[in-house]
């Protein structure tokens, strides 16, 4: 008896189902073949199969969009097929948007020829052959091929700052005036190992340098003319490499110098101090010597001529207006280098130079100092590096011991300015 009842009940139940499933179906086909679609204004009359007569929404569809050219895209056409957008800036001359060209003989325009410019439509896609009708119209053939910048920048700065185009420098990079190679108290960096017959093996040092702060003159990189405002600044002690390294003297001046140069000539005016120290190492090991106050504040007067680029002649006479320890006022200097003024890279030149070095405080005696070497010049600045041989014959480079006479032969490396 369960099971017939439960029988039953499954039955029934599925009749059910079915009969469910039977109504949605005809409702389906009641509404239409195809399934639901947002109306379109457009497509609804002319793609219609059956040519019904459109719906309330689609003339409201219609209402809302009736002018066309207000709606580039119609609704339910692919968008492939719509017109083109049309805009008031779109027809604009393709000219106004862009830069200005300039032209080598830009004054010839002036004086009368004609700037006509020719429109370019936005559409236009012959954009070369619109550019040499361009170039046509202004009759300025070399513009089919634009210049090299860097080329007309360089013979621009040539022709218009040769020698006559000066101006304001701040901070120069280089000298019109260049330290003397073989002067002995000329700033620089330097480090030499030299030997003294009476006191054995020395290192002469030298800390120091010498710039430009401000020059009126040729604004030409190449061309070194003008006025010029240095300052200098050294530190030359002397180590004694027979005692470890002690400390044996240092020499210290500052100087600001003045100076001019034009072609082959140079001169300079300049001021400098220079005070002398004993070392405390050599005090001890000496407990005898007299210590002296060594002190010169000098105005110098000097000059110097270019035989050619690579040659320089040098003289220049000092006036101390201030001396102690038995230093006294005049003194004079003069010589002769060669130097190559060209840049050649990582191979470098050969140098030489000579120098002269005569004081009034040792009745007119002095040193000579020769150099001759190697020398690498500096890719974008005068910057001199140098290595060598030295030989210096005559009164010592340290003032401490002015009276003293040496002869100091070696090598050594120098970093001028």
């Amino acid at each position: 008896m369960r099971l017939f009842i439960r029988v039953i009940i499954q039955r029934t139940l599925l009749g059910l189902l079915l009969c469910a499933t039977s109504g949605n179906l005809s409702a389906q086909q009641a509404s239409g073949s195809k399934p639901f679609m947002a109306p379109s204004p457009y497509g609804g009359r002319q793609e219609s199969p059956r040519n019904q007569p459109a719906s309330q929404a689609q003339v409201y569809l219609e209402q809302q969009y009736s002018q066309k050219q207000q709606n580039p895209v119609q609704l339910g056409a692919p968008l492939h097929q719509t017109n083109p957008v049309q805009t008031a800036g779109w027809k604009q001359d393709i000219t106004q948007s862009l830069p200005p060209l300039y032209s080598q003989n830009r004054a010839q325009t002036r004086r009368g020829q004609s700037s006509h410019l020719r429109q370019v439509g936005a559409m236009q896609t012959d954009y070369p052959s619109a550019f040499e009708a361009f170039s046509d119209d202004l009759n300025y053939p070399e513009l089919e091929r634009m210049p090299d910048p860097e080329g007309n920048y360089t013979e621009s700065i040539d022709e218009l700052c040769g020698e006559s185009c000066w101006g304001w420098t701040v901070l120069p990079t280089d000298l019109l005036y260049t330290s003397y190679l073989a002067g002995p108290k000329e700033p620089r960096m330097a480090l030499a190992v030299l030997n003294e017959k009476d006191i054995g093996w020395q290192m002469e040092l030298e800390a120091g340098a010498r710039v430009g702060l401000l020059r009126y003159g040729s604004m030409n990189d190449e061309v070194l003319e003008g006025w010029q405002l240095d300052v200098e600044g050294a530190g030359p002690p002397r180590l004694n490499i027979e005692e470890e390294l002690d400390l044996d003297a240092a020499d210290f001046r500052v100087g600001v110098p003045l100076t001019w140069r034009q072609g082959a000539y140079q001169a300079k005016f300049a001021y400098y101090h220079t005070s002398a120290h004993v070392g405390d190492e050599y005090l001890k090991r000496h407990p005898g010597f007299q210590r002296i106050n060594y002190v010169r504040d000098v105005f110098v007067l000097g000059g110097g001529y270019f035989v050619d680029p690579d040659l320089r002649l040098y003289a220049e006479i000092g006036y101390a207006f201030n001396t102690d320890g038995g230093a006294e006022p005049w003194e004079l200097q003069f010589g002769a280098e060669f130097s190559p003024a060209e840049h050649n890279g990582i191979y470098g030149a050969p140098f030489w130079a000579i120098n002269g070095y005569l004081r009034e405080e040792v009745d007119w005696g002095g040193n000579v100092n020769f150099m001759i070497g190697w020398q690498w010049r500096g890719d974008r600045n005068n910057h001199l590096f140098r290595i060598g041989f030295q030989y210096l014959d005559g009164k010592t480079m340290q003032y401490s011991f002015f009276q003293n006479s040496e002869r100091m032969v070696g090598f050594g490396t120098w970093y001028d300015f």
